[in-house]
């Protein structure tokens, strides 16, 4: 028994090839036609891909391809036609072998024509078969080399790369991954590349900057015996400092980590603002304990002592140094008859007496005299 075997070889002509002497030289058209191997130059009056094929009597399979497309309208001037018979294929990627026909030339369109999914960034190698016993077939073999995936862990997400790279370093390189300095990685960068791999990339840097820094005043608090309780004074307002210094910080990924000093450039020390508060405590009292104070003042006054009493226990239930928690315009109400600090100094009273029973009792009933009691809401 013989056996036939027939090797089929797909080379490309090179160098110029002369026109057709059937050329038309009144033809508008210049056609370069490719096609079984051959090259040739011709003029010609078609108007379409389909048209030239047809006049040079080149049959297409099913699965022959033409570039451009059959229906390409020829423009004038230079135009190239190339034709690819479909040839038998064996698409490799790893242990799966298929075997197709086809007339794509990219082995990337050849493998996925087989059925496999690839990646741009697989590689190729294409070559004729000689072995026909060990390849069971004839006419061009593709391997697919894939690229091996790893995930990499970077400014705060997570990427995946896929690389022919050798090495981990290799494959930052080729995945534009720019690393600093100080930068560095879960795994060596000397490291080979296996799939499947994590890389994690820790951002490490130090940075010099100068910083302003304000330094808050102390608030110191002297008391004063003689200040009625409940009073205060500023005695000096004091004033904050300021520092200024160049510092290094130390980030990582972008966090604050810690911070040395490197050079105090200049300081002001804050000043310290100070408080007098009053501590003088006055008999407090209730309201039966001012009643003929009020009945006295009343009278001399011509008021009710009646309403005043009243108006007393509703504000302050007769404690004289009663100080609201109430803010009226910036002011406490204060004494038996809850007078704001600047109404009590408008009818004749001060600051070191508005704690004072017999005072709030005389002023209020000299105010009632005169207003009646609407500056009261209390009653």
């Amino acid at each position: 028994m013989g056996i036939l075997i027939t090797i089929v070889y797909f080379g490309f002509s090179s160098g110029h090839i002369p026109l057709s002497p059937s050329a038309n030289a009144d033809a508008q058209r210049l056609v370069s036609l490719y096609a079984d191997g051959q090259k040739r130059v011709f003029a010609t009056d078609s108007s379409t891909v389909q048209q030239v094929l047809d006049k040079s009597n080149i049959k297409l399979a099913p699965a022959d391809l033409v570039e451009p497309k059959p229906d390409t309208v020829i423009p004038q001037g230079f135009f190239n036609i190339n034709v690819y018979r479909a040839r038998p294929v064996l698409v490799q990627d790893g242990y799966e072998s298929r075997q197709i026909t086809s007339a794509y030339q990219s082995p990337h369109l050849l493998a996925e024509a087989a059925g496999f999914h690839v990646y741009p960034e697989d590689d190729y190698t294409t070559q004729i078969i000689t072995d026909v016993v060990g390849d069971t077939a004839v006419g061009v073999k593709v391997s697919i080399k894939r690229a091996k995936p790893l995930t990499v862990h970077v400014d705060g997400r997570a990427t995946s790369l896929r690389t022919q790279a050798s090495t981990v370093k290799e494959a930052m390189s080729q995945s534009d991954i720019a690393l600093g300095l100080k930068d560095t990685t879960s795994v060596p960068l000397d490291n080979a590349v296996v799939p499947g791999m994590d890389v994690t990339i820790t951002r490490v840097s130090d940075i010099e900057t100068t910083l302003t820094t304000n330094l808050p005043r102390a608030v110191q608090t002297i008391t004063d015996p003689n200040m009625l309780k409940g009073q205060t004074q500023i005695r000096q307002e004091g004033s904050d400092g300021q520092k200024t210094a160049m510092y290094r910080i130390h980030y990582r990924n972008g966090v604050e980590i810690s911070r040395e000093l490197v050079q105090l450039i200049s300081s002001v020390e804050p000043v310290a603002r100070v408080e007098v508060v009053g501590t003088k405590v006055v008999f407090a009292g209730s309201v039966e304990y001012w009643r003929p104070l009020v009945m006295t003042a009343a009278a001399n006054w011509g008021v009710d002592p009646n309403t005043m009493l009243r108006i007393m226990s509703c504000e302050s239930h007769g404690n004289a140094t009663s100080v609201s928690s109430f803010v009226v315009n910036g002011e406490h109400p204060t004494g038996l008859f809850q007078f704001l600090p600047s109404t009590w100094r408008a009818n004749g009273g001060t600051d070191s007496n508005i704690l004072d029973g017999a005072a709030q009792i005389e002023i209020a009933a000299k105010k009632m005299a005169r207003e009646g009691t609407k500056a009261w809401q209390c009653k």
